[in-house]
């Protein structure tokens, strides 16, 4: 199979036709129709269609509920019924409280992957499609695939192990909708596709004639169920559709003529003869009549996958991977220079605090990770763990020392840590130093809202010179002897002041643009501030932010009904901050009122400097309605009003793409362009049973509380697939939020705002290959990417700059470009993986446009180190002792049990995991490596069949499937005794009827007498 082998380097010149399989298909505006019918005006949008996002939708369901089925949950039981949906069965498993924001995230990530391959170079590549009878070349691009995959995943960087699953997820379900696979007669699909070690083998040769053309109708729509060959029926070859569209390697491919053989087929490709199954009408699809077939094999296809991903990384990691834990992780990224002593032994009290307060949590952290700098750079590796002990360990032999300038490399940091950090994470930064490494602010604003990231930096030196806050509080505070520092280098107090000055903004911006705030602290408070770390974490959906706020504010906002907890967090210094509930009751929340006891709330964190606060709303049914605030500042404050709740919104951009032979919506992974042709998705999570919950508006808003544009809504139940005209040409440079106002089903008011802050820019940037890039650590890479001007009315200059989470150095082909309306260029990045990599690792390259107006567009990609030889033999599983079901596999009477034993064996590098299907809890625990592995399962009659799976430390796989429903029930020695048996019956039964044969012919000659013919005489 293909081991990881050099990117290949290559843009298309000319225009392209891509050859795809299922669509990666949406609903856009209601009033503007299905996207289907810009080539398709008869399409009947209320056709079941199955396309790449719908299928990777469905079979991750069908996983999930059996990871919830077999997996207990933390509190209570997991009740399933039939037909629920994927949110119903997210809500059963782990309750009404939890946020399934992050996981439909990251689903979100997975199927827009999926869809990712019907666009651009991908699309008119065929093997990404099993197209052009590319079967070889499809298979060793996932198997290769396949264990970047779970390496990604073993190493925590589910981004990259979620984007390669879509890509992969996408060709395995184009199998059964591009080739013949359902046509010669197969009604069940391949295990074998895309794993390392499978083969095709009946494959119809190159020059063999595999279909017959059909003729056109007037609207260019193509149906013919019977234009393949009949021999290659009969003899079950596999074939795939041509199109004259399709290029490899940047060379066009052309169908071949005069030989007969099949094309795609659609209203764009006019070759002929096509026998694609993408959509149930003959417009798009000749063989429109197996659709639902197709269909129904990839889903259970890609479901198979998606279980050997399960058993390869262990459900533990399987759940994170998708963002299926309740609770996000935490990062603390810690500055360890010599002025940080007071605050690292504060953080380090806290973080031992916290180990009893998360062993109570029902749902603890999905995982923490440390990450201490120094300078220069890095001080010790990550450690990241599902234990805060661990944690705890490694804080304990941290020291502070080093440093000697003031700014600090904490951009570096941040960057490794939002690589390592999983989606939807609380990263806190903790310095009292400002940035040294400006340049990497751009890159690490991308990761963190390509991931949804909340940042909160803190703090600790003292700004009584400027701060970032504006006028600051700290002047009451005692300067310790840090902050006269280096005098002999002349750096004073306040020279170092004036440099901070600039460099914190950054600070607050970034801050601003995750959804987190700015917390500063005395190192004297520092302690008390990092209480924060040991409250209860969750996702928390944003009811209400304001920035920047001087003046005495009142804000009024409506509690709803699914609102479980209210969070009131202020940032700065004010004279009072007041809460007020809906029946009149008034919550004093200013410093003075922390010496006595709130029965009416919870305090997080009270300082001079941060009000952190949680009202338990599951008490205070009555209370539900509009709440008021009421702060009065006495510095620059930020607040943010949240909500424990399920009930939230998902913003997501998508740009139409149109050129393709098969349209479809792909995600805008960056920035929305300005004046691009852009929908947006709005997502509003939560169940809603009674079917009462409706959307009344939509707007933008911008930080200042301004709104900027009133979003048209095409049905006040907005669901998914349902798209909203994005009016970039209306907006100015400015950042927004998106904020949904609506009422829920119990007939109160809902208010619900982005956590992530957007701003449009001026450029368009993407990966033309994908964003997967992998190689050999010494390799040299060029890797492509395009830079769009997307103002239509007047040229632009942009500066690139390009930067792996690592540090590993890259060089652009050009660091500044001039482009002219709507005009766009390609670029290359070169970059050598260093030969100290270690194989099967990961990073990100983030490569980033910063117009001469100052708004920045960013694309982002996943790197995978590849070991340079890679073991490809399987482990092999043999069987033995099975007992049998024979006459206990009726309903009434199926309890008896049956068992078998499995020899699982590996001679190198050594078995990683072993699980079955159905789950089962006995497997013995061993140690990675081992080579021989014996595996008692035993089940029920009533569940005669199993399926063992081995995984290999070189992320190799084999299964194998017992099925004892068969009467027999017989082992494989017994059933080659039987065979044996059964031809020496025969051949004795043969030699027995040659004998009596013989004999009665034998016997028959005994008793014929001649007879002599008479002689006639001469009278006669």
């Amino acid at each position: 199979m293909l081991r990881a082998t050099p990117l290949m380097l290559c843009i298309l010149s000319a225009a392209w036709e891509p050859t795809k399989g299922f669509l990666g298909r949406g609903t856009l505006l209601e009033d503007k129709g299905d996207i289907f019918n810009i080539y398709c005006k008869e399409f009947d949008r209320s056709t079941q269609v199955w396309h790449h996002r719908e299928i990777t939708r469905e079979a991750v369901r069908r996983v999930i509920v059996q990871y919830f089925k077999e997996v207990p949950p933390s509190v209570g039981v997991y009740n399933h019924r039939d037909g629920m949906t994927l949110e119903e069965a997210y809500r059963e498993y782990y309750g009404s409280k939890a946020s399934p924001q992050p996981f439909l995230h990251a689903l979100g990530r997975l199927v827009d992957a999926s869809a990712s391959t019907d666009s651009g170079i991908l699309g008119a590549d065929p093997r990404y499609h099993f197209g052009s009878e590319r079967f070889s070349e499809s298979q060793q691009q996932l198997a290769s695939r396949w264990r970047r995959i779970v390496q990604a995943g073993l190493a925590g960087d589910y981004s990259a192990a979620i984007y390669m699953l879509g890509l992969s997820l996408a060709t395995i379900q184009d199998f059964y909708s591009h080739t013949n696979w359902v046509e010669i007669g197969n009604n069940k699909f391949s295990p074998n596709i895309g794993l390392p070690g499978m083969e095709f083998g009946n494959v119809a040769t190159p020059g063999e004639g595999t279909c017959r053309d059909c003729p056109l109708d007037e609207d260019g729509s193509e149906s013919c169920k019977d234009n393949i060959l009949q021999e290659v029926i009969d003899q079950m070859k596999l074939t795939s559709g041509y199109s004259d569209g399709a290029f490899v390697n940047g060379v066009r491919l052309e169908k071949p003529r005069g030989l007969g053989k099949c094309s795609h087929g659609g209203s764009r490709d006019r070759s002929g003869g096509g026998i694609n199954k993408e959509l149930p009408t003959a417009c798009f699809s000749p063989h429109h009549h197996l659709h639902q077939e197709a269909a129904e094999e990839a889903i259970q296809a890609s479901e198979f996958y998606l279980n050997l991903v399960r058993g390869a990384v262990g459900d533990a990691l399987f759940s994170r991977l998708l963002s299926l834990h309740p609770s996000p992780a935490i990062v603390l990224v810690l500055d360890t220079t010599d002025s940080m002593k007071e605050e690292l032994s504060a953080i380090t009290r806290v973080v031992r605090n916290l180990l009893e307060r998360h062993s109570r949590a029902t749902y603890p952290p999905a995982e923490y990770l440390l990450l201490p700098f120094n300078d220069p750079y890095l001080s010790r590796p990550v450690t990241r763990s599902q234990r805060p002990d661990e944690i705890y360990e490694a804080l304990t032999q941290l020291r502070a020392t080093g440093g000697g300038d003031e700014a600090e490399y904490s951009m570096s940091a941040l960057r490794l840590a939002l690589h390592y950090a999983p989606s939807y994470s609380h990263v806190f930064l903790i310095t009292d130093a400002s940035i040294k490494d400006p340049e990497v602010f751009d890159s690490v604003v991308a990761m963190a809202k390509d991931k949804r990231v909340q940042v909160t930096p803190v703090l600790t030196m003292p700004v009584s010179y400027g701060g970032i806050l504006g006028r600051s509080a700290l002047l009451k505070y005692r300067l310790s002897s840090r902050d006269e520092v280096y005098p002999e280098k002349g750096i004073t107090a306040e020279a170092r002041a004036k440099r901070q000055l600039s460099s914190f903004t950054k600070y607050q911006e970034l801050a601003q643009v995750s959804g987190g705030l700015v917390i500063e602290t005395p190192s004297d408070l520092v302690e008390e501030t990092s209480k924060i770390l040991e409250a209860e974490h969750y996702p928390m959906a944003v009811l209400w932010r304001e920035d920047g706020v001087t003046n005495p504010r009142i804000v009024k906002f409506p509690v709803d009904f699914l609102v479980s907890e209210l969070e009131i967090a202020i940032s700065g210094m004010v004279d009072s901050a007041t809460l007020r509930s809906p029946s009149g009751i008034r919550y004093d929340l200013s410093l003075r009122a922390q010496s006595s006891d709130h029965p009416e709330y919870t305090v997080v964190v009270i300082t001079p400097f941060l009000i952190q606060v949680r009202v338990n709303m599951t008490q205070r049914r009555s209370e539900l309605g509009e709440w008021t605030l009421r702060i009065d500042p006495s510095d620059v404050v930020s607040l943010v009003i949240s909500a424990r709740t399920s009930m939230d919104i998902v913003p997501v951009f998508y740009r139409p793409d149109y050129g393709s032979t098969q349209p479809s919506l792909q995600r805008i992974l960056g920035q929305p362009g300005k004046d691009m042709n852009t929908f947006l998705d709005v997502v509003v999570t939560g169940v809603d049973t009674a079917g009462l919950r409706s959307v009344t508006s939509a707007h933008l808003r911008s930080l200042e509380g301004q709104e900027l544009v009133k979003l048209d809504l095409p049905t006040t139940s907005p669901r998914r697939n349902t798209y909203l005209d994005f009016p970039t040409d209306k907006l100015r440079a400015e950042m927004f939020t998106i904020v949904v106002l609506g009422t829920d089903s119990a007939g109160y008011n809902f208010r619900r705002e982005s956590g992530t802050v957007w701003k449009v820019a001026e450029s368009f940037m993407e990966f033309p290959l994908g964003r997967e890039v992998w190689g050999y650590p010494g390799q040299n890479l060029t890797v492509p990417v395009i830079v769009q001007n997307t103002n239509r009315n007047s040229s632009n200059t942009f500066f690139l700059a390009v930067n792996d989470a690592k540090g590993t150095p890259i060089a652009l082909s050009q660091p500044r470009v001039t482009l002219g309306r709507n005009e766009s260029i390609r670029l290359n990045l070169y970059m050598t993986i260093p030969r100290e990599s270690l194989p099967s690792t990961t990073s990100s390259i983030v490569v980033t446009a910063t117009s001469i107006k100052g708004d920045t567009s960013y694309a982002v990609a996943h790197l995978s180190v590849s070991p340079v030889y890679q073991d490809q033999v399987p482990p092999t599983i043999t069987e033995s002792g099975r007992s049998s079901c024979a006459g206990y596999l009726s309903p009434q009477d199926c309890n008896r049990q049956w068992s078998v034993t499995f020899r699982v064996e590996d001679s190198y590098p050594g078995l990683l995991r072993v699980t079955t299907i159905p789950d089962y809890r006995s497997i013995p625990i061993f140690s990675s490596g081992v080579q021989t592995l014996e595996v008692y399962y035993s089940a029920s009659c009533c569940q005669p069949k199993v399926t063992i799976y081995a995984y290999d430390l070189a992320s190799n796989v084999n299964s194998l499937t017992v099925d004892n429903s068969d009467s027999a029930n017989l082992t494989a020695g017994a059933v080659s005794g039987i065979v044996i048996g059964s031809i020496a019956a025969i051949i004795l039964l043969l030699v027995l009827v040659v004998f009596i044969v013989k004999r009665l012919r034998s016997r028959k000659k005994e008793y014929v007498t001649p007879i002599k013919r008479r002689q006639r005489s001469s009278s006669e």
